[in-house]
């Protein structure tokens, strides 16, 4: 029979649930810990953009005059709109990145353009522009955000949408900021375009980096993933080898008592059509250890093991209860069976002393019973009485448990 370390010699083993369960634990945390801190760092960066254009939108309304605007949202005339566009148009000429500065006034919960600088040929812009006329009512590219962004303004708030818009023109962000007149009262809104293109390409960059970032943590994951596998794989071998070691017999590698009843509890569990259980026990052990040492005694002994090994079949379990006393447990043998079994052993293992004139053998008990009444306790009962009537026979032999006989 080859040893316990035969059992566990090759590639060890490598588990896909494992390995699946963990990398994808590990994608999550090593994820969470790249994409959180991107999303974070990218809100940050778009409220920076935004407050940028909160700015922009007050300096704009800061140019405006607000009486002018009153006068001429009252009373329109082209010199008073020339007269009140006049500064803004110098400050959109300024900044390169707003597409449209304009003015709005609210009436009934609708906007009108008020003041738009793309109407005006002294605008120095790099975009193509397509002016609102005087009283123009607004229409929104989509859904507004806040039902409430006009009150906000009325109110004194400066407002800037809280996600990009797209026209024609491409992406953009807006602002809007009230315009009071000298004594503090209302008179409509400034409102700032700005072109965030350069923002959308420095964020593709930026999207760029977390999109390798999360590869990269996914490539890391199914390295710990296979890591662990292995690891679980070899924790695994590690406990089966100490389980295996733990159940059998250090001198023959045959099972133990703990291991014979474990695999005999799971032959029975087989429902098999009947069961043998066979008990051989070594004749006057003692007596070879006491004439040709104990190491003759371990040789013997171990001359027994092989001689059931090569007897029984590779499914029937084979045991070394203690001592000298060894076990065979055949599921779906018969009684004809474990004779023919019985008889083997006997041949393999008897020899002499030529000079002492001593024989060496072993003695052998058995059992056979059906599924009805096949319990494993009172089967090693009935082949220890009929192990016993061998021995008392004259040892060498095997006694068929007969209940007559009892």
């Amino acid at each position: 029979m080859s040893g316990v370390d035969s059992l566990f010699r090759g590639v060890r083993r490598f588990s896909p649930r494992i390995f699946l369960i963990v990398s994808l634990a590990a994608f999550l945390v090593l994820g969470a810990l790249t994409a959180v801190p991107q999303w974070l760092s990218k809100q940050a960066r778009f409220n920076v953009l935004r407050s940028h254009v909160a700015e922009i939108a007050q300096a704009a309304a800061s140019v405006v005059n607000g009486d002018l605007h009153r006068q001429l949202i009252e009373n329109y005339s082209p010199e008073l709109y020339e007269r009140a566009i006049e500064p803004l148009v110098k400050f959109h000429s300024a900044e390169p990145d707003i597409f449209y500065v304009y003015t709005m006034v609210a009436r009934e919960g609708h906007t009108y353009f008020v003041l738009d600088t793309a109407n005006s040929p002294q605008l120095k812009t790099p975009h193509t522009l397509r002016g609102s006329k005087y009283m123009e009512e607004f229409e929104t590219l989509s859904k507004e955000p806040d039902p409430d962004w006009l009150q906000r303004i009325a109110h004194g708030q400066t407002y800037v949408y809280p996600s990009f818009q797209h026209d024609e023109y491409g992406w953009f962000l807006s602002g809007h900021t009230p315009i009071f007149d000298s004594q503090g009262r209302y008179s409509g809104f400034v409102g700032v375009d700005f072109d965030t293109q350069y923002y959308l390409e420095q964020e593709g960059g930026f999207r760029r980096i977390t999109y390798g970032t999360l590869a990269a943590a996914f490539f890391c994951s199914l390295i710990i993933g296979a890591f662990a596998s292995r690891y679980y794989s070899q924790l695994k071998d590690r406990i089966r080898e100490h389980y295996e070691l733990s159940i059998r017999d250090e001198l023959t590698q045959l099972y133990n008592r703990r291991g014979a009843l474990s695999a005999a509890h799971d032959a029975l569990a087989s429902n098999a059509s009947s069961y043998a259980l066979i008990l051989v026990d070594v004749d006057d052990l003692k007596g070879i250890n006491d004439r040709h040492g104990h190491a003759a005694g371990d040789d013997f002994l171990v001359r027994v093991a092989q001689a059931m090994c090569s007897s029984v079949r590779a499914t029937d379990v084979c045991a070394r209860l203690g001592g000298d006393e060894f076990l065979i447990f055949a599921t779906g043998s018969t009684l004809d069976a474990a004779t023919e079994i019985a008889r083997r052993i006997l041949a393999n293992v008897f020899s002499s002393d030529a000079q002492t004139g001593r024989t060496f053998g072993v003695s052998i008990g058995i059992c056979v019973a059906d599924r009805a009444d096949a319990e494993f306790e009172a089967m090693y009962r009935r082949a220890d009485e009929a192990l016993y009537r061998a021995k008392s026979a004259g040892r060498n032999r095997y006694v068929i448990y007969d209940p007559l006989a009892a």
